[in-house]
């Protein structure tokens, strides 16, 4: 489930998943709640830090924390648990899913925070509600109120922004909702590559207008630039002779799907054909 994704302990993962087509994964309030048990008991039983969520009527985002490395065997259960249940229950079979979930890696703490802040504001970018603070099936509450949930770990994303005052992060973070709210973004509940481009937009905002938050660069970050850099000698190269040259290339791509580019994106900054990388991945099971 797994094989297409770049996982590493304490890694920190941006999931999304949706229902097939214009079908619905929660049709009733029981159905969220019985979600959120199931991803409390995932999150027990597979020592996963849930940092925050958003359940809408077609599709979800969680943002996680993981301490080794059983993100597969997590969401595996966490999606199979849900569907088995909801099938049972409205008496269906079929995909209760559209395919494989999606799981980008957040490399710093700009995109960790821009992450929880897109995650939060999903709702109201879908139109289900006039006010962003307003919903009932995400995390957000704990985010901006004095609200003890030890299911939510909230210190991660607010030690972001003030490790020493609480309540001075809650207020600031209630501050980038309300800002950020303004940042467009369309067709959420289609587009699937909505989520980083929001991203990308809005880590810049935070980097130039957010100096007083003390970014840390971790060893995910570093991985991210030498990712870059990978990109760069790709692009001037374009040797894809020699089987190392290959398999550099397969690894790359592999890399940018763990962020959560599409083939096309993928191939439109590495300046190849997507056929190239179809061709690659038939190259690498074959050997």
């Amino acid at each position: 489930m797994t094989r297409e994704k770049i996982i590493v302990e304490e890694g920190v993962y941006h999931i999304t998943q949706r229902a097939p087509g214009r079908e619905l994964i929660f049709l009733e309030d029981n159905d969220f709640l019985s979600f959120l048990g199931i991803l409390k008991k995932t999150s027990s039983k597979f020592s996963i830090d849930i940092l925050c969520f958003a359940l809408l009527p077609n599709h979800l985002h969680i943002l996680l924390k993981i301490r080794n490395r059983n993100l597969g065997e997590a969401m595996k259960y966490l999606f199979q648990s849900y569907a088995q249940r909801f099938n049972k229950k409205y008496q269906r079979k079929g995909h209760v899913f559209c395919g494989v979930y999606r799981a980008s890696l957040c490399r710093d703490d700009a995109y960790l925070l821009t992450a929880s802040l897109y995650i939060h504001l999903n709702p109201y970018k879908a139109g289900l509600l006039k006010n962003p603070f307003r919903y009932k099936w995400y995390s957000l509450h704990p985010y901006v109120n004095e609200i003890k949930d030890a299911f939510i770990k909230v210190d991660y994303i607010l030690n972001i922004i003030n490790d020493q005052d609480r309540e001075n992060a809650r207020q600031l973070y209630r501050k980038f909702i309300i800002e950020s709210s303004d940042i467009e973004y369309k067709n959420i509940l289609r587009d699937l590559n909505a989520p980083r481009k929001f991203l990308n937009n809005f880590v810049s905002w935070l980097r130039n207008n957010v100096e007083k938050l003390r970014w840390r660069k971790t060893y995910i970050f570093e991985t991210y630039l030498k990712l870059e850099e990978r990109i760069k000698e790709i692009k001037n190269t374009k040797k894809f002779g020699y089987p190392e040259s290959r398999k550099a290339l397969i690894y790359l791509i592999e890399q940018l799907k763990a962020n959560g580019y599409s083939v096309k994106e993928i191939a439109e900054r590495l300046g190849i054909g997507r056929t190239t990388i179809y061709r690659l991945k038939q190259y690498r099971f074959n050997q």
